[in-house]
């Protein structure tokens, strides 16, 4: 069995040790050079350009954020955090 050392994906440092799990019952890592925390595979995905220039022009046409929530798959607050 090989246990793959992850990295941090701030500064690149291989010198990461555990430090608990979430709420989600993952392993949560943390970088001793920069002190960021993290998990190897997170569940979330960052909004893409395009799906911010989407957003964008359904906001301009006026549609609910509920629907541009169910057009993108992204949740209502994401959105709204969009619109502020």
């Amino acid at each position: 069995m090989t246990v793959e050392i992850p990295h941090c994906p701030n500064c690149g440092s291989k010198e990461v040790s555990r430090n608990g799990r979430t709420r989600h019952g993952k392993q949560n890592f943390k970088c001793r050079e920069c002190g960021r925390q993290f998990v190897l595979n997170p569940a979330w995905k960052p909004i893409t350009e395009e799906q911010k220039e989407l957003m964008s022009r359904m906001l301009l046409e006026r549609i609910s954020q509920a629907g541009i929530a169910r057009v993108l798959q992204v949740s209502e607050d994401t959105v709204q955090r969009y619109v502020k």
